[in-house]
């Protein structure tokens, strides 16, 4: 068929992990598959257990299940335990084509796919990927740029990143908005001026990006105002006690535990309003299923991604709430945002948010643009890996990559100021790994992470624990131990200075402020 789009391979590290890319994937291969296309989707090991994606994946999609092997987070490098069953699966797909590889998230997936494009040569394509607006997945694609056939961005504002930064390939840039599913045609809710307007919270709950102690302040702002209203807040996470206790005394508001993907879109279908107070998104999937279900969404301003996908006054409505605002600056901005919400129209506007998300961000528009991006990959001509640099992104067990140059000596500094001072490391990633030698003399009581699946768990020995606990461990200074999130989380320094720490970094002229700033009593993305 003329419209097929070329065998594709998907390597998903995580597996089927609960995630805005895992559902991504398997949305796309599914997708894919039922229009006829050969599609396999490598899935890995996880590093932590969890709950799976839990809605359907066509039966069509071959699964190449590696999880039986390390997850690829693991590999440092040493990728060759991955490419027999990898490559052989390449060339069952090729059936004499091209074969778009799709490596995703991960260095060393990257990695692998480079090992398939030296391998195979003219019989893959590689894509890459940019799923997040952060400086890892920016490297990743810059580093491995020179086998990359396309580059897909799924929001305007990665695009225009990606653009500046690789100059020379903007005529192989495409951007792709996530696709989700949306239905023929919306449930009729009774007009919202008869009863209560009812608002839903759905993800997790935690403080630093969703900013979620603003979901009760909303509640009580609304109160106050004499707005009939009634919340359901959805989601689990660190925060979740903290919004129990901060809800206590909310009489609208109901908290319940995460909900699967057909419950989802049974609670967006009963509720009026998306209430969404993030500090920073990318192209939230959340919003865009709001957005579907005929939910408006209510959103806190963010750069990528917001004013994309929504309309204000139209489709939708934005806060005009700067990402470092406090949540009570948040929830001031969201009560505005509703009590005009209700003196328009609000099934219109639903009706508009369901017909835009229709013909923008629909799964077959979505699928339509991927299979372009497919075909022109697979019609261009073949781009390989230098055979002078190693595929691995981590250096085969080595460094991996993940410590700039004088890295190593800068840690020292900061060590050498701080001796004899108890200190927790931010970072449980590479980049703590890779200078873990340069610790042993260095009083760490722990180390600080993002990921709550991994606190409890235990690095080279030391306790992973959240950022908010820090001040428990009796330490007085909390290093940052990243290059590439560095930046994101100096602006987060707030959940360390407001327990009395102080906070250093590595990579900038100001590497140390020892209490907080006005600008800095709040977290910021």
């Amino acid at each position: 068929m003329p419209n097929q789009a070329p065998p594709t391979l998907i390597l998903l590290p995580g597996g089927l992990c609960v995630s805005g890319v895992s559902a991504w994937a398997t949305r796309l291969a599914s997708s894919l598959a039922d229009r006829g296309n050969r599609v396999t989707l490598a899935l890995f090991a996880n590093t932590t257990p969890g709950p799976s994606l839990d809605f359907a994946q066509s039966d069509k999609v071959n699964v190449l299940d590696l999880a039986h092997l390390p997850p690829v987070e693991w590999c440092q490098g040493n990728i060759s335990a991955y490419m027999p069953a990898i490559t052989r699966e390449a060339l069952e797909l090729s059936g004499g084509e091209p074969v778009c590889v799709l490596p995703n998230l991960h260095g060393d997936c990257f990695g692998i796919a480079a090992s398939l494009a030296v391998s195979l040569g003219d019989r893959v394509r590689i894509i890459g990927t940019a799923h997040s607006d952060n400086t890892y997945d920016e490297k990743l694609l810059t580093h491995y740029e020179p086998m990359l056939s396309k580059l897909v961005c799924v929001s305007d504002t990665l695009e225009r990143k990606v653009r500046d930064t690789l100059t020379m390939r903007r005529l192989d840039i495409a951007n792709i908005p996530y696709g989700v599913d949306v239905p023929d045609a919306l449930p009729t809710r009774p007009p919202s001026i008869d009863r209560p307007i009812r608002l839903l919270y759905a993800g997790r709950l935690e403080h630093r990006q969703k900013r979620v102690a603003a979901l009760p302040l909303l509640s009580g702002l609304l109160t106050d105002e004499g707005v009939a209203h009634e919340m359901t807040i959805v989601g689990e996470g660190p925060a979740k006690q903290d919004i129990v206790e901060s809800c206590q005394n909310c009489e609208h508001v109901t908290i319940r535990g995460r909900a699967g993907q057909n419950e989802l879109a049974e609670l967006l279908r009963a509720h009026d309003v998306f209430v969404l107070p993030s500090r920073y998104e990318g192209l939230s999937i959340a919003m865009l299923e709001a957005l579907a279900q005929g939910c408006v969404p209510v959103v806190t301003r963010s750069e990528s991604g917001t004013e994309q996908a929504l309309t204000h006054g139209e489709t939708g409505m934005i806060a005009d709430v700067a990402p470092d605002a406090d949540e009570h600056e948040a929830a001031r901005g969201l009560a505005a945002c509703i009590s005009n919400l209700i003196t328009k129209d609000v099934a219109s506007m639903s009706d508009r948010g369901h017909a835009d998300a229709r013909a923008r961000f629909s799964l077959s528009v979505h699928t339509d643009a991927w299979a372009d991006a497919l075909r022109n990959a697979a019609s261009s001509e073949a781009r390989f890996w230098p055979a002078s640099r190693p595929c691995a992104f981590t250096g085969g067990g080595g460094p991996s990559g993940s410590v700039p140059t004088g890295g190593a000596d800068r840690l020292r500094e900061v060590l050498a100021q701080l001796t004899g001072r108890p200190v927790v490391i931010h970072g449980g990633g590479r980049h703590t790994l890779d200078l873990a030698p340069l610790l042993a003399n260095t009083d760490v009581r722990a180390i600080a992470d993002d990921d709550p699946a991994r606190f409890g768990e235990k690095l080279l020995g030391w306790r992973i624990i959240d950022p908010e606990s820090a001040a428990m461990t009796g330490a007085t200074d909390v290093v940052i131990s990243s290059a590439m999130h560095e930046e994101a989380i100096w602006n987060r320094r707030a959940v360390y200075q407001e327990q009395g720490l102080r906070v250093h970094r590595l990579y900038h002229a100001a590497r140390v402020e020892t209490k907080p700033s006005l600008a800095a009593s709040a977290i910021s993305p």
